[in-house]
């Protein structure tokens, strides 16, 4: 699976999620703030860079909060909320023109950078010119290619303009629930450079969120400090520690042995016993959250006989998706027949893929000429239905659903090998030999957690296949193409979302993918650990600054179960 921040090419994606593990100082007994000031937090991979803008990871995506500022941010329930820009720009506010043309930011004042420098229009524009550079290593720079200029309007303005009308604009502009969160940079600091792959700062950043860095030992932990001028108060726990622990089960491990405060289970990481073995834990809570990452079966529809749409078919139809997901995930899971939640941007509840039913895949397949032998696979002038299934190695999500897709797949008479991959080669770029980007499969279990925008058409386009984007399923139909214009031109919420339905019944009619359903996030909490509040998008230290040890038990008041509260509806002008 994959996540949208995104992992692998280009933020995407959280597939999925590393698993966000967040240690702290081991607990002797049940006094609340006698460990002292520092939350440890572990991380699954080390950061190639502290610099977000010139690179794709998924552990710096999501730890970037602690350290920089955006214009926007998400709250909890995924709505948009003032960070460096003191409101949201709509066009009740005058934010954004009748044309939907210019966008205007209006800035925080008093803001300094932990050098002391005053923060201003220029480190704006500074950043957009920077994430336009040619020579930075950009991932990917969908919307902010839609900007025509940037301009300060004073030093506590900032005017966008736009080439087309683009409806995720403020959803992609410097905000903390993009597809690709990149921060506002200091102009006095890094406007020098020509270019900024390689720069001191890459290693030893300011920025203006809640947290500096205080040492950086590659590969073994990153030490934060707490800005006490942070411009919404300075935090109350002061030090945060992330120490890097690529492996599941020595995290799992410390947090059984009491030595972490908070685990994000998630992601590649989430089982149901994974689940068990968190809460068993004394002096913990869980909260669970509803997650926008859909989960689906990709197939490679550009090789073999997933060419054929019905063979695909047959595939959706005899692929007992429920059954496998509640084996997996138990609590974790969330059915679902799209992308979209219940609540959110154009969900509809009428548009349902068809229903598990094994005699009529088998009988599809058969009509397709595709004989049983004596084997029990499936063969058609002479040659077996064969397909490959690409996991990820080690981890245990994967691992197990692969083998109940294989198990699926067996049942129907076809022949399916499973091959795992580091995740870092998944994904790497088309140029790098990434399996993904290169087509070298039929079958995986992927992930994608779109941001608030709620664009993921670049899923499915025709323009995005690899090398050119990340539809590695190599999906091309003119009609889905023609509703992914219409979509981003449009303005109008109303006109957007039926754009959106018509490409997720496309999708559907076409047997394209294999939705699967959704995640739910389960942050298991220390007790006394107080203030977390899991996100919608799963960016869940979108509040650090305001998390705080209390007295042993007093967390236990804040909600424990949101994943059954609808996800609210974006606000898309």
């Amino acid at each position: 699976m994959h996540r949208r921040y995104r992992l692998g090419a280009s933020r995407c994606v959280v597939a999925l999620a590393v698993l966000a593990l967040l240690t702290a100082c081991t607990r002797v007994g049940t006094e609340g703030a006698a460990h002292g000031q520092t939350l440890r937090l572990t991380a699954g991979s080390d950061f190639p860079t502290l610099n977000p803008l010139v690179t794709d990871n998924a552990s710096l995506a999501y730890y970037a909060p602690l350290i920089y500022g955006y214009l926007i941010r998400t709250d909890a329930d995924g709505h948009f909320i003032p960070d460096l820009a003191t409101q949201v720009p709509t066009r009740a506010n005058g934010g954004i023109s009748a044309d939907g043309l210019t966008i205007r930011y209006h800035l925080r004042r008093g803001v300094r950078w932990p050098d002391g420098a005053p923060f201003d229009a220029r480190d704006v524009v500074f950043s957009f010119h920077a994430a336009m550079n040619p020579r930075n290593d950009v991932p990917d720079r969908s919307g902010f290619d839609d900007v025509v200029a940037v301009r300060a309007v004073g030093p506590y303005a900032v005017r966008v303009r736009l080439r087309t009308p683009y409806s995720p604009g403020i959803a992609t502009f410097f905000n903390l629930g993009a597809n690709d969160p990149y921060p506002i940079l200091p102009a006095h600091l890094l406007a020098k450079y020509p270019d900024l792959n390689q720069v001191p700062y890459d290693g030893d950043p300011v920025g203006l969120g809640p947290y500096r860095v205080a040492a950086w030992k590659r590969g073994q932990e990153l030490d934060l400090v707490a800005d006490p001028h942070y411009f919404r108060g300075a935090p109350a726990i002061r030090r945060i520690r992330i120490q890097i622990v690529p492996d599941q089960n020595t995290s799992l491990t410390l947090w059984s042995a009491g030595s972490t405060d908070l685990l994000a289970v998630e992601g590649f990481g989430a089982t149901k016993g994974v689940l068990q073995q968190v809460e068993s834990r004394p002096h913990t809570i869980t909260r669970l959250r509803d997650h926008y990452q859909f989960d689906y079966v990709m197939f490679n529809v550009s090789r073999g006989p997933l060419r054929e749409a019905a063979v695909r078919r047959a595939l959706v139809l005899g692929i007992d998706r429920e059954r496998i997901m509640r084996d997996l995930l138990g609590r974790l899971y969330a059915p679902g027949d799209g992308d979209r939640l219940p609540g959110q941007f154009a969900y509809d509840a009428a548009i349902t893929q068809p229903r598990y039913d094994l005699a009529k895949a088998r009988a599809a397949l058969a009509a397709e000429g595709w004989r049983l032998g004596p084997d029990g696979i499936r063969y058609r002038a002479g040659k077996p239905l064969t397909l490959s299934i690409v996991g990820v190695a080690g981890s245990k999500a994967s691992e197990q659903f692969d083998v109940q897709l294989q198990g699926a797949l067996t049942r129907l008479g076809i022949r399916a090998a499973v091959k795992t991959y580091q995740y870092s080669l998944l994904f790497l770029p088309y140029q790098e030999g990434g399996v993904y980007a290169r087509g070298e499969f039929d079958l995986a279990f992927y992930g994608w957690q779109p941001g608030e925008d709620q664009d993921h058409s670049y899923l499915f386009r025709c323009d995005t296949r690899p090398p050119d984007g990340e539809n590695y399923s190599r999906i091309c139909d003119p009609v889905i193409d023609r509703a992914a214009r219409e979509e981003l031109a449009s303005s109008d919420p109303a006109v957007q979302a039926r754009a959106d339905q018509r490409i997720l019944r496309r999708l559907i009619a076409r047997s394209d993918l294999l939705f699967l359903g959704f995640d739910r996030d389960a942050l298991a909490v220390r007790d006394d650990l107080a203030g977390v509040e899991p996100s919608v998008t799963g960016e869940h230290l979108w509040n650090a600054w305001a998390w705080h040890w209390t007295t042993p038990g007093a967390a236990l008041s804040g909600p424990r179960d949101r994943s059954r509260r609808p996800s609210p509806a974006t606000t898309r002008d």
